[in-house]
């Protein structure tokens, strides 16, 4: 206790209840406010009655189990090894390559940091207001799914659509959908946060994109993949001597440490996979071929190279779910807006025409991935 202090009120009650301290009796006895504060104190304290008042507080009713994973369901997840760990997701749709593989969206809890490609949701569906992060698509397996925690209304869901399509597939931006304002500059710390939480959901889809690199390796036993064309370089023909041998610019550790990419994901890049159906791979594709410096042009005729021999096309819905993107857009043709990834049953079209299509869809987009990091 300081010299210029007064004694608070505890220590005054002490000293009226007999304690011994040298420094408080001396300063009690020096100061005049203390004494007539200690005078005025009432002989006994009593607590004045409170209220009783419940808490309306109720539990969360749990979901019945759907009997399908669909279009527009939000889910609870987790990763394998992290049991303290987990994220809220919107389903988009299953995979084109294995029912057990879920194309999702991640929901986040600060819709302040929407962008025009993001989907703000209000409080109906999980009891806060958030939004579906369409600039951090994933994949993960279907064992990852812990709980369903309800369902996007269909406007809502109809929306999630609209703008997968336009972010991924290339369509005309929609309109009138509850999404954040728009991105005028690359200093925009929303950016800089849906960056972050890129890397953070790198432990969601680690699972999925491990499975993915195992059917891969087996693939290439059986024979089943095309080989790259012989009139031109592929992308592990532009990427490989980069990393590998005497002469390479960089090693596959520092890549990936530098990108933050998951080694797995990394692994397709180099044996020419890449997800020609769902573009997911489009932005670590990006970041690698922006850290090494890659001539647009150059990678562009690699890239598509090797779309050509991966597999995949476009999706077409032909589940009686949810063939949500026909009513997205009035009076938009059909073969425009049945995608598959709208539908929780769906068929992929792998021809000729369809494969263009997609080849073009994703070469656009990465040029526009690559613009934003230059």
């Amino acid at each position: 206790m300081n010299d210029m202090e007064c004694l608070s009120l505890m220590e005054l009650l002490d000293l009226r209840a007999g304690a011994e301290d040298t420094e408080t009796r001396q300063h009690l006895d020096d100061c005049s406010r203390c004494r007539a504060v200690l005078e005025g104190l009432p002989a006994e304290f009593s607590l004045p009655s409170l209220p009783e008042t419940t808490a309306a507080l109720a539990l969360r009713p749990a979901l019945p189990l759907p009997a399908r994973v669909g279009t527009g369901q939000l889910w609870r997840t987790s990763a394998a090894g992290e049991r303290d760990w987990s994220w809220v997701v919107a389903v988009i749709g299953i995979s084109a390559e294995s029912e057990d593989r879920i194309l999702v969206a991640p929901v986040v809890a600060e819709p302040e940091l929407a962008t025009e490609r993001d989907l703000l949701v209000d409080s109906q569906a999980l009891g806060y207001q958030a939004f579906i992060d369409l600039q951090n698509l994933g994949s993960l397996l279907r064992t990852q799914l812990v709980e369903c925690l309800g369902t996007l209304s269909r406007p809502q869901a109809e929306g999630l659509v609209a703008l997968y399509r336009w972010t991924l597939a290339g369509d005309s931006e929609p309109k009138g959908l509850p999404t954040g304002p728009r991105v005028l500059a690359q200093e925009d710390p929303r950016l800089l946060a849906a960056e972050g939480r890129g890397d953070e959901l790198r432990t969601l889809w680690r699972d999925a994109d491990a499975q993915v690199t195992d059917e891969a390796a087996e693939n290439d036993l059986d024979g089943e993949f095309n080989q790259p064309s012989e009139t031109g370089v592929g992308l592990a023909g532009v990427l490989r001597p980069r990393v590998e041998g005497p002469d390479a610019e960089w090693d596959r550790a520092s890549l990936l440490e530098h990108t933050g990419i998951d080694g797995a994901r990394f692994d397709k890049f180099v044996t020419d996979r890449l997800d020609l159906t769902d573009k997911t791979d489009i932005e670590d594709l990006a970041h690698v071929l922006h850290v090494l410096d890659i001539k647009w042009e150059d990678a562009e005729r690699a890239v598509a190279l090797s779309l050509d021999t991966s597999r995949g096309g476009r999706r077409e819905a032909s589940g009686p779910a949810m063939p949500m993107a026909a009513r997205s857009q009035p009076g938009t043709p059909e073969e425009d807006v049945t995608r598959d990834l709208y539908a929780d049953q769906s068929e992929i079209d792998r021809s000729s025409k369809a494969r263009r299509s997609e080849i073009a869809a994703y070469l656009a987009e990465l040029r526009r991935v690559l613009d934003d990091l230059r």
